[in-house]
């Protein structure tokens, strides 16, 4: 029966043990030493082909992978450009059966999302794949995006990006149906962001152009800075959304510069020898000042966004602003703002990365002068927007502050990204 939850006795819940497993090696989970317990399966669509979705906790963690199931002899044909995804032999009440993960299956694929949400089926191709989630776009109408990783409970990035829409936060990708079983979000069906291009993207062929030009950035073809206005403005919107979407609560400067001094000191000491630094830390510290933090997008960066044909819109929900535990987490703005900032130097450094080593040297001024410039046009977008200044400190120079020791953690927690020098 479609939909029906699978008997799981009599020896059936061990025959998906060793799928799990060559699942969960494909995705570089080494389970020679762990435990596996499927805990449930849902008939999507039952018989030859069948597709069976699978929720089994691995050493605490809550995987979930659809199966797709062909008759023996039958030719399979998977996504453009993803690999085999066999997983093995399967048997039940039809026989034996070729067992393959569904989200890499060209004609399997298109049914998962059609035996979940309804409507006809379409040419699909792999957009991404990681452990945030497996994302399908689906010709030029959709992306579906099923999540190999779950939470007990409702998932925050969907949570996020759900009540964001609600309150008429429109620089997103509008969900367009969610896939929810036992109170949890197994994935969900996204509008298409047709046109757009990535923020990465953009800055990249900025910094290109900046570098092969040999003039200031204003003066360049590629100039960035009216994008990082509006990209500026689009963030300020976002957070005046989330205080009206999850509220806010209040934070003490003092707190916010001892935490960051404590994840310098552990992770990347060296952070804090540079002139200044411990004194700005110290100037924190001693700050009585409280301020609002609210439900923040947690990792913000240029790989996060990207620029359609009305305006920057927040490509990404995930990890969806929580902590390392799942739960939301509310800090002060600026902190999603440092990320930003933090993703324009290294943005430029990866820029200098693809010269020629010898040619280096004489582009470091434009590197910097180019992120000056788009952390100015940035910040003056933020600033500007009507409705911050309930959210961030009118003191101007402590903003800077802020947004600097922020900075210093960003990089602290990202030492494969941290620029040199």
């Amino acid at each position: 029966m479609i939909g029906a939850m699978l008997d799981l006795g009599e020896g059936r819940r061990e025959s998906f043990i060793p799928l799990v497993t060559a699942w969960l090696a494909r995705r570089g989970v080494d389970q020679r030493f762990g435990t596996i317990e499927v805990v449930e399966v849902e008939v999507l669509l039952a018989g030859r082909p069948g597709l069976l979705d699978v929720v089994a906790r691995v050493d605490g963690r809550i995987a979930h992978l659809v199966l797709g199931l062909h008759p023996h002899g039958s030719e399979l044909k998977m996504l453009r450009g993803t690999d085999d995804g066999v997983l093995g032999e399967f048997e039940d009440e039809r026989g034996p059966a070729v067992a393959v993960d569904a989200l890499r299956d060209a004609e399997l694929a298109p049914l998962v999302m059609v035996t979940i949400v309804g409507g006809a089926p379409g040419v699909m191709s792999m957009a991404h794949d990681d452990d945030d989630a497996v994302v399908l776009d689906v010709e030029d109408r959709c992306s579906f995006s099923v999540f190999p990783w779950l939470t007990d409970g409702p998932h925050p990035g969907v949570e996020m990006l759900v009540t964001l829409d609600e309150v008429g936060f429109n620089h997103l990708a509008a969900p367009i149906a969610l896939w929810r079983r036992q109170g949890r979000d197994l994935g969900m069906v996204q509008e298409l962001l047709l046109g757009s291009a990535p923020g990465w993207a953009l800055a990249l062929t900025s910094l290109r152009d900046l570098y092969g030009s040999g003039v200031p950035p204003e003066r360049a073809g590629g100039d960035f800075a009216l994008e990082a206005r509006s990209l500026g403005t689009m963030v300020a919107r976002m957070h005046l959304a989330l205080d009206k979407a999850f509220g806010r609560r209040s934070g003490a400067v003092a707190e916010w510069a001892g935490q960051v001094e404590s994840v310098l000191d552990r992770l990347a000491p060296e952070l804090l020898r540079p002139p200044g630094v411990l004194g700005t830390l110290k100037a924190l510290r001693s700050c009585t000042e409280q301020h609002p933090m609210v439900r923040t997008h947690g990792d913000l960066h240029l790989g996060r966004t990207a620029r359609t044909d009305q305006g920057w819109v927040v490509a990404d929900w995930l990890p969806g602003g929580v902590d390392a535990a799942g739960e939301p987490l509310f800090r002060s703005p600026l902190a999603d703002v440092a990320d930003m900032l933090w993703s324009f130097r290294h943005v430029a450094t990866a820029a200098l990365d693809e010269r020629d080593l010898a040619l280096r040297p004489g582009l470091g001024s434009s590197a910097e002068a180019w992120e000056a410039r788009n952390h100015r046009g940035f910040l003056t977008g933020y600033l500007s927007t009507p409705g911050i200044e309930e959210l961030v400190p009118a003191d101007r120079e402590l903003v800077a502050e802020l947004t600097t020791t922020f900075e210093l953690e960003r990089s602290a927690l990202r030492p494969d990204h941290r620029p040199a020098g």
